[in-house]
């Protein structure tokens, strides 16, 4: 017999029923609250995040042009590999650390170091950068390592691309990778993303900003292991916009020839073992447009774009210091370059005229207990400020600097500004050295002997100056007094033509105190010392076209002398300035007044003078 229920136990029963069925409906009620409500934006972000990824648009970096046009700084197309090495799959750094090395063992890359990379990028939510510019070889042995990667992608981009080589490497300059420390900096411009190519040196370095543009982005759509799967239709792209393109004033032709007279030059009767270093460049003494700007040893910077192996890298370090611009970033004693300075000084002070003649030179100088020598030690005999400049006589100027006196001189010295940076538009340029009283107290302890007058009248002893420095200032010298700024950047525009820099023009850096009478002087004095048969320029004539030049030999306390010569021509009405520097090849006159000569003749289409006899001699100073 069935017992039926007590009607208050089913009440009791179906109360019990509906509460519990009530809460479950409340917790879910306030689950999904929590979920859509409070939540939902951020799981919204969450969920388009593992769906949809932001997609760098890389800039392409703007081009640079010589100044008839040809391309000096390009790009082209290369293949890269990243890793999103935040993608959800790699929930522990132990993940991480198995598929970078996976992927190392193909690149032969160091998989700890590539792994530790990986990591940190990781915690800031940003790809890592593999490896650019993938030869096929490599990139077919990565075929088969893709699919099972999550987050693995070959990527085509853009990469810098220099298409004359080594020409001109210095004034360019070169890019490499972004570093990790700067890594979203620049927030003006979208800040740089890992694998971004940031200029290093050169003109590269210096007008970075205008050249790098602004990346755009896209977003994508991915599968469940991080694979591209399709453009997002629910945002538009933003279009990245290009680097201005750069004009220099560079003649690719010039610059040509000085690399090849520089080379030659250095290697001409040398060993294999003594590469050589030097500078030879040019410069329009109206504008202070640098024409031409070689430096040895020198570097191809196609090789910073693609990247150096530990040993590639300590073996161009151990080749000579070539990432060392030297028309800029080295000093030199200008020798007898200088006297051009020390008759300037002499001209003004009225100790000096042009038919000053002191006591005959005998080889040698006697002040105080010391002989100062001259450079032909026979002597040059007596002689007026015209045939003392052209034969570059030391003890004429001995004499000089006798009656200026220290104070006077290095007084002076500083008035011409003759350690000023120029101001040029390239990075690391240095200052030269021009010593003060004060200075010499402070090494030697008390005051200078008045002895130092009569190396530093010479261009020897403490006075240091680059060569671009003691280029603009003989600019100055046969122009009309005024020291231009140098500069290697004519025009920088935009890809539609806009302009993004002014055009760049004259622009005076300081005023020589040089009257009409000095300069007409110094003209002829220059002009002396390549036209005269004594004078120590002399291989620096050309057929047809009156040339100014002063030769200088250094004294270098570390080997052999440096060979120094300016030259200009026409002198009459000057249109350009070249000056050669070659570190530990001698006698300026001999090994420095050639190259000059030849560049001089590749600017104005002439030839050399017939001097085949004198071109077999050693000529001093």
């Amino acid at each position: 017999m069935s017992t039926l229920e007590n009607p208050h136990q089913r009440r009791r029963r179906s109360i019990i029923l509906i509460a519990f069925v009530t809460l479950v409906l409340l917790l879910l009620g306030v689950r999904l609250f929590h979920l859509q409500i409070l939540r939902g934006p951020q799981l919204r972000e969450s969920a388009q995040r593992n769906l949809i990824r932001p997609d760098p648009l890389p800039a392409l970096r703007g081009c640079i042009f010589a100044a008839g046009g040809e391309l000096l700084a390009g790009n082209r197309v290369s293949f890269g590999l990243r890793l999103e090495s935040a993608h959800p799959a790699y929930r522990d750094p132990s993940q991480v650390r198995q598929a970078v090395g996976e992927i190392a063992a193909v690149l032969a890359a160091d998989s700890i170091a590539l792994a530790e990379r990986a990591l940190r990028q990781r915690r800031r939510r940003e790809p890592l950068v593999l490896a650019q510019d993938l030869q096929p070889a490599t990139l077919a042995r990565l075929v088969e390592r893709l699919e099972p990667i999550p987050g693995l992608h070959v990527e085509r981009g853009p990469m810098r691309w220099y298409p004359r080589g080594r020409l001109a490497a210095h004034v360019l300059g070169y890019v490499g990778e972004v570093r990790e420390e700067e890594l979203g900096r620049a927030p003006g411009r979208g800040g740089y993303r890992p694998g971004a190519q940031v200029g290093r040196a050169g003109v590269e370095a210096h007008y970075e900003e205008i050249l790098r543009g602004v990346d755009g982005e896209t977003y994508i759509t991915v599968d469940a292991v991080g694979r591209k799967t399709d453009l997002f239709a629910g945002g538009p792209p933003r279009a990245a916009v290009p680097g201005a393109d750069l004009t220099l004033t560079l003649d690719a032709r010039l610059q040509a020839a000085a690399e090849s007279l520089l080379a030659g030059a250095l290697a001409s009767g040398q060993p294999a073992a003594d590469p050589g270093a030097g500078v030879l460049l040019a410069l329009d003494p109206w504008s202070g447009a640098l024409l031409a700007c070689a430096s040895q040893p020198d570097f191809d910077p196609n090789r910073f774009a693609t990247g150096w192996s530990a040993r590639e890298w300590a073996e161009l370090r151990q080749a000579g210091n070539p990432l060392l611009n030297r028309a800029v970033q080295a000093g030199y004693p200008p020798g007898s370059i200088f006297k051009i300075a020390s008759t300037l000084i002499g001209l003004s002070s009225g100790e000096l005229h042009p038919a000053t003649r002191f006591a005959p030179c005998t080889g040698g100088y006697l002040f105080g207990d010391r002989v100062f020598h001259c450079w032909k030690d026979e002597g040059h005999g007596t002689l007026a400020l015209r045939g003392a400049f052209a034969a570059s006589c030391d003890v004429y100027y001995y004499q000089l600097a006798e009656r200026l006196g220290l104070r006077a001189l290095l007084e002076e010295a500083h008035r011409l500004k003759l350690d000023a940076r120029t101001g040029i538009d390239l990075p690391g340029e240095m200052g030269g050295l021009v010593p003060t009283r004060a200075w010499y107290r402070t090494r030697l302890g008390h005051e200078p002997p008045e002895g130092h007058a009569l190396n530093l009248i010479i261009g020897q002893g403490e006075i240091i100056m680059t060569p671009l420095a003691l280029a603009a200032f003989v600019a100055a010298v046969v122009s009309d007094g005024a020291v231009r700024r140098p500069f290697v950047v004519r025009t920088a525009r935009a890809r539609d033509g806009s302009l993004v820099l002014p055009a760049r023009t004259a622009e005076i850096a300081w005023e020589l105190p040089l009257g009409e009478l000095e300069r007409g002087v110094l003209r002829t004095l220059l002009e002396a010392a390549v036209a005269d048969k004594d004078g120590t320029g002399r291989l620096a004539r050309l057929a047809g076209v009156r040339v100014g030049g002063k030769t200088g030999t250094a004294q270098n306390p570390h080997g052999e002398d440096h060979a120094l010569f300016v030259g200009v021509a026409p002198i009459e009405q000057p249109e350009i300035v070249a000056l050669a520097v070659l570190e530990r090849r001698g006698h300026g006159g001999s090994v420095a007044a050639p190259i000059v000569g030849r560049l001089l003749a590749t600017h104005l289409g002439v030839a050399l003078a017939d001097a085949a006899p004198d071109r077999a001699a050693v000529i001093g100073d």
